[in-house]
C-alpha cells in the first residue's frame, strides 16, 4: 500500500515536470520506480517523457504497452494515435523529399543534369549522366571526365 501511494506522488510529480517541459527530469525520476511497481500510468508517462526527449521508438513502445494494459484509457489511446499520426506524416514528408530530390520533372537525376533533349536517349549523354551520378555518390564511372 505504501508503494502505491508513493508511486502516485511520483506520477503526479512526473506529470508536473512534463507539463513544465522538464522531460529528462521526469524520465529519470520515473526510471527509479521499482520495476515490479510499474503500471500503465508509469509506461504512459515514461513513454511521453522519452518521446519528448527524442527517443521515439522507446516512447512508442512504452505508450503502446500502457495502451495494451488499459485499452479503455482514452488518454493513452489518444497519445498513441497522435504519435502514430505524427510518425506517418513524417514518413510521408521524408518520402516526398527524397523522391523529389532523386528526380526532376523530366525524370532525370538532378545531380547530373543529364537531360539532353526530352528523352535522355543519347548514348554519350547517358554515359555522362551515369558518370556524374557515380561521382555524386563518391565513385567514378569514367575516370577521364
Amino acid at each position: 500500500m505504501y508503494g502505491e501511494a508513493m508511486n502516485r506522488n511520483v506520477y503526479i510529480e512526473a506529470r508536473n515536470l512534463i507539463a513544465n517541459r522538464r522531460f529528462a527530469d521526469a524520465y529519470r525520476m520515473l526510471k527509479e520506480v521499482v520495476s515490479s511497481d510499474r503500471n500503465a500510468e508509469w509506461f504512459f508517462l515514461t513513454g511521453t517523457a522519452a518521446m519528448k526527449m527524442g527517443r521515439y521508438e522507446e516512447g512508442e513502445d512504452y505508450i503502446k504497452r500502457a495502451r495494451f494494459m488499459e485499452p479503455e484509457n482514452k488518454e493513452y489511446d489518444e497519445a498513441y494515435n497522435q504519435f502514430s499520426s505524427y510518425r506517418n506524416n513524417y514518413d510521408d514528408r521524408a518520402r516526398y523529399y527524397n523522391e523529389s530530390r532523386r528526380y526532376d520533372s523530366s525524370g532525370c537525376c538532378p545531380c547530373c543534369c543529364c537531360c539532353c533533349g526530352d528523352d535522355c536517349t543519347d548514348t554519350c549523354c547517358q554515359l555522362w549522366c551515369l558518370d556524374s551520378c557515380c561521382e555524386c555518390m563518391g565513385g567514378d564511372f569514367i575516370s577521364c571526365c
